[in-house]
């Protein structure tokens, strides 16, 4: 009998280390990946996206809002919008020198990631560039 119930125990403890090896194993589903080079504004989502009637989008108040956790966001000529993350876990996108940035014109490369109705870009560099004309 106690062969047969550490039989039974040791088939299911397999059988549920399976199914969690193949919940774990399988990649996220529904989401597109690309590498992307785009120039835009950097603004913040509370200002330019969340509150667009706000008109704010200035470098101070910005800064002061990803300061406070809102995402930087990306808006380039065509109107598109992107929210910036870090490509490195667990590592801040927002240094002291891209704070440098915020409320002016810069170009970001990295891949972009959409899903769900979201696009967002994990920023691998994030340079100054010159201002582009806007829709």
């Amino acid at each position: 009998m106690r062969v047969i119930t550490w039989m039974l125990r040791s088939g299911v403890a397999a059988l549920a280390l399976a199914i969690c090896a193949g919940t774990f194993a399988a990649p996220p589903a529904g989401g597109d990946e690309a590498k992307v080079t785009v120039t835009g504004k950097l603004t913040c989502t509370f200002c330019k996206l969340a509150n667009p009637d706000l008109q704010c989008a200035k470098k101070d108040c910005c800064v002061h809002c990803i300061k406070a956790g809102d995402p930087p966001l990306l808006t380039a000529a065509d109107g598109q919008q992107y929210i910036l993350l870090t490509s490195t876990h667990e590592m801040p996108l927002m240094t002291p020198a891209r704070y440098k940035l915020v409320g002016g014109s810069v170009k970001v490369e990295g891949l972009l990631v959409k899903g769900q109705g979201v696009q967002a870009i994990k920023v691998s560099t994030m340079e100054k560039a010159e201002p582009v004309a806007s829709k």
